[in-house]
């Protein structure tokens, strides 16, 4: 009896989860506020990423034999890492609208930040109209493996009789089977600084570490069917043809500088959204109302014309799904009070509608934010 229970809710709720990710989604876009007052500074300029230290290994297996091998950057691979996160950087800042990024290579010819630091303290710089300066150091360790698995399979081989009196073969060999894989890991440590210039002092500073893995070949279900299938003799040579696959595969590995480049990207857009105005795009959940156009003119951005529809429809018949379309409809085109009256008339008529309750939460969020916003807005 408790399992037909277990098994009845655990139904109904992958049933809730389905129509859940697949109703419809209003998509919107969310202005957030800068969390560090920035409101002062409008150009910037991006000077040099400092490398702290890189450590990039090639590790090989054969015959159970491991061999770690340095690779070793010249200064000119150096600065090319270098000049990779400080365009991802600048990638960003001119995304946004709230900065103007003054392109100059004065403060990216410094040697490090200690050098900057005592530039922007005498005022030894010739680059004009220039708020602050964001620079950075990186730490960085990836190490790419080439290896071989082992394991004892058991390969079933079968051949078909060859005449009437001959019954064929059909026997199960245990051989050990060279899974060939490679695979990269990697770490990197990136600090990001704003220093403004007038009065000279350090902003915003963040410190943050990424990591990143990939694994390619070795064994799996997908290949070891691969080679049961391809079996033509007792003792295959599956060694080579492993090999041979792997090394024809469509899977690659990522070259070390999009390694770092992706890593530095995820820490330079927490750093960005820290320090400026960003925008991004959500996705919120459409309730099933009674007025049966809301969803079609919602999906389609016509925000404007579902308000007019969804009051007509809410003052003759308040349904709770169509006054939470209402007040998403407010939200899109950012009339806040609206949207927060319509969501509490939603949930007063079902409290224990989640998907209600999170409609407030979100217009409560947006109303304690919204006069930060207005006011970094207003100093551009």
């Amino acid at each position: 009896m408790n399992n037909y229970i277990f098994n009845q809710t655990l139904y109904i709720l992958l049933i809730g989860a389905f129509l859940l990710t697949s109703c419809a989604k209003a998509t919107l876009t969310v202005r957030s506020p800068a969390e560090i007052n920035t409101r002062d500074i409008r150009n910037i300029a991006v000077g040099k990423f400092e490398i702290g230290q890189i450590s990039l290994k090639y590790k090989t297996e054969r015959n159970g034999i491991w061999q770690t091998h340095p690779v070793l950057l010249n200064e000119a691979q150096q600065k090319s890492i270098s000049r990779s996160v400080r365009a991802r950087v600048i990638n960003l800042l001119t995304a946004t609208p709230y900065f103007k990024v003054v392109f100059s290579d004065e403060f990216e010819k410094l040697e490090n930040d200690t050098a900057l630091q005592q530039l922007v303290s005498v005022r030894g710089y010739k680059t004009q109209n220039v708020d602050a300066v964001i620079s950075g150091k990186l730490w960085l360790e990836i190490e790419r493996t080439d290896g071989v698995d082992l394991s004892k399979e058991g390969l079933e081989y079968f051949r078909p009789p060859r005449s009437r009196r001959s019954l064929g073969l059909n026997l199960t060999v245990d051989q050990v089977v060279w899974w060939p894989y490679k695979s990269t890991r990697g770490t990197l440590g990136l600090e990001i600084k704003m220093t403004r210039l007038v009065p000279a002092e350090v902003v915003a500073t963040t410190f943050e570490t990424r990591t990143y893995s990939q694994r390619i070949g070795g064994r799996s279900t997908e290949s070891f069917q691969q080679i049961a299938e391809s079996l033509t003799s007792v003792l295959p040579t599956s060694k080579t043809t492993e090999t041979e696959s792997i090394e024809k595969s469509a899977d690659v590995l990522p070259s070390f500088e999009q390694i770092i480049a992706d890593l530095a990207l995820s820490i330079a857009s927490g750093f960005v959204r820290r320090v400026a105005v960003t925008d991004k795009t959500v996705s919120y959940p459409i309730a099933d109302g009674k007025f049966p156009n809301s969803k079609i003119l919602i999906e389609a951005g016509a925000y404007d014309l579902a308000i007019e529809q969804l009051q007509q429809a809410t003052a003759e018949n308040p349904d709770p799904n169509d006054l939470y379309n209402l007040g998403l409809c407010f939200e899109a085109v950012g009339d806040y009070g609206l949207a927060q009256t319509s969501y509490r008339e939603a949930w007063s008529a079902e409290p224990e509608n989640l998907l209600f309750a999170q409609g407030m939460g979100r217009i409560e969020r947006l109303q304690r934010e919204n006069p930060q916003l207005l006011r970094q807005l207003e100093s551009r």
